[in-house]
Parts: structure tokens; C-alpha cells; sequence
């Protein structure tokens, strides 16, 4: 699972991406356009989603690369799976 999650290149976490800068002061529409023209940028140089958000100016001067890691962490979309689970299998 995680093998077909990695052909991604991290194009996944776009939402909760988008969803961090709004809250690191971007405007909803400016976060959309950032996260546009960085998972555009990263598929057509075949590099991470990360890599290409890490190296914009723009989200430099607001969010640290430490910050902009967190955003990329796998156990934040699984953090209850041991509940869902719970509940489908009672």
C-alpha cells in the first residue's frame, strides 16, 4: 500500500497542505494556486511534491521546512484507525 502511496510523490497530502497555509495567513485562493503550481511543478520534473514546496519563496518566508514536514506525516490521516476499525468489526 504504501508503494502505490510513494508514486505519488507526496501529490496526496495536497489538501492538508493547502488546508496548513490558510492557516499560516494565506488567502484560500492564494493556498489553492501555491499548491497548483507546486504539484504541477514537482509531476513535470519528476521531484517530491515536498521538494518543490520547500524550495518556493513565497511559502519560505512563512512556514518553516520543520513546519511544512509535519504536513507531510502518514499517522496524521491514521491517528484512528484503530477505532474505525473498532467500529466496522464490533
Amino acid at each position: 500500500m504504501l508503494k502505490n502511496l510513494n508514486i505519488t510523490k507526496g501529490l496526496i497530502f495536497s489538501q492538508r497542505v493547502m488546508i496548513e497555509l490558510t492557516k499560516h495567513g494565506f488567502s484560500r485562493e492564494k493556498a489553492y494556486e501555491l499548491v497548483q503550481k507546486n504539484a504541477q511543478k514537482a509531476w513535470s520534473k519528476n521531484i517530491t511534491f515536498y521538494e518543490s514546496l520547500s524550495k518556493d519563496s513565497l511559502i519560505n518566508k512563512k512556514i518553516s521546512n520543520k513546519d511544512l514536514m509535519k504536513m507531510f506525516d502518514m499517522s496524521y490521516h491514521t491517528k484512528r484507525i484503530n477505532l474505525i476499525y473498532k467500529r466496522v468489526f464490533k
